[in-house]
C-alpha cells in the first residue's frame, strides 16, 4: 500500500485543512436544507445536551479525514490529472451516500421529492468540494495509465453486486435489520441492486490504487477502509441526532462490509487465474 505520503507532518496537515474546508462548506450548505417533517425517533442524549452543531461538526470532520486518508492512498492508480482524480473519487462517494441516503426504510421523514433529495445533494456538493480541494492539494497528474480492462470490469459488477443481494437478503430475512423489505419488496431489491452495482463500479475503479498484491490484502483494503470505514461513519452519524438500535447499526453494517470484501475477494482470484492462462 502506498503510505509514503503520510511520512511527514505537512502532508498530514494538508488533509487536515482539506478535511476542515469541505466540512466549513457542509455546514454552510446546511442553510439551503428545506426542514423536513419529524421522524418516529426518540432525540438523542447529543441533542437534548444541546451540543448537536460541535458534535455534528467534529464528526463531519473525522469523516472527510478518513475519506481524505482513502484518496492519498488510491489516487496514484487513478487515471488522469490531478483534477480529473479528485473529482472522480469524489463523485464515486457522492452518488454512495446519496444511494445509502435514499434507501427505503420505515423511518423515512418525507415522501416529498423536494426533501428527500436535498441531503443527497448537499451531501454529493459537499463531497464533489472534497474531492476538487483532494485534487489540487493531494493529487498527482498521472498521465500515462494504460486503460482499464472493462470486460473484467463488467465481471466484477456482476459478482459484487450478487453478493452484495445475496447478504442483504440474509439479513432482512434471518437477523431481521430494519428495512421494509416485507412491505415494499420490489422497492428494497431495487435499492439493493443498485446500491452493489454502484459498489461494483467503485471497486472496478479505485482497486488499481491499492497497492498491495495478496488478493485477500486487496479485498480486506477495499471492503473494510476504502468502503468500510466510511459506510461505518457514514450509517453511525444519526446517532449524534436519534436514539436508534446500535446492534442494528453494526449489523446492517458489517453485512455490508462482509459482502463487498467477499465479493472483491472472488474477483481477484478469478482475475489472477484468467491472468495465468493467458
Amino acid at each position: 500500500m502506498k503510505l509514503k505520503f503520510f511520512k511527514t507532518r505537512i502532508n498530514l496537515l494538508t488533509l487536515f485543512l482539506v478535511s476542515l474546508s469541505a466540512t466549513v462548506f457542509r455546514i454552510v450548505l446546511q442553510a439551503f436544507i428545506p426542514p423536513t417533517a419529524e421522524i418516529s425517533l426518540p432525540r438523542s442524549m447529543i441533542v437534548e445536551a444541546g451540543v448537536l452543531i460541535p458534535s455534528f461538526i467534529a464528526y463531519a470532520l473525522i469523516v472527510y479525514f478518513f475519506l481524505s486518508i482513502g484518496f492519498a492512498i488510491v489516487q496514484e492508480g487513478l487515471q488522469g490529472n490531478k483534477i480529473k482524480k479528485g473529482l472522480t473519487f469524489g463523485f464515486l462517494f457522492s452518488v454512495m451516500w446519496g444511494i445509502y441516503l435514499l434507501e427505503p426504510l420505515p423511518t423515512l421523514f418525507t415522501n416529498k421529492l423536494t426533501e428527500m433529495l436535498a441531503y443527497p445533494i448537499v451531501d454529493g456538493l459537499s463531497l464533489m468540494f472534497l474531492g476538487l480541494l483532494l485534487g489540487v492539494f493531494v493529487g498527482k497528474d498521472s498521465q500515462n495509465l494504460k486503460n482499464m480492462d472493462f470486460n473484467l470490469g463488467k465481471r466484477r459488477l456482476a459478482i459484487v453486486t450478487f453478493c452484495f443481494v445475496l447478504l442483504r437478503l440474509f439479513s432482512y430475512n434471518v437477523i431481521h435489520i430494519t428495512s421494509s423489505f416485507f412491505t415494499s419488496p420490489l422497492k428494497t431489491i431495487i435499492w439493493t441492486i443498485i446500491s452493489g452495482s454502484w459498489i461494483g463500479i467503485m471497486y472496478s475503479i479505485l482497486k488499481r490504487g491499492i497497492g498491495v498484491k495478496s488478493d485477500l490484502k486487496k479485498a480486506l483494503t477495499f471492503g473494510f477502509f476504502i468502503y468500510g470505514a466510511n459506510l461505518l461513519l457514514f450509517n453511525f452519524f444519526i446517532v449524534l441526532v436519534y436514539k436508534v438500535n446500535i446492534i442494528d447499526l453494526i449489523a446492517r453494517t458489517m453485512t455490508d462490509i462482509t459482502s463487498i470484501t467477499i465479493g472483491t475477494y472472488i474477483n481477484e482470484k478469478i482475475i489472477q487465474k484468467q491472468k495465468r492462462y493467458i
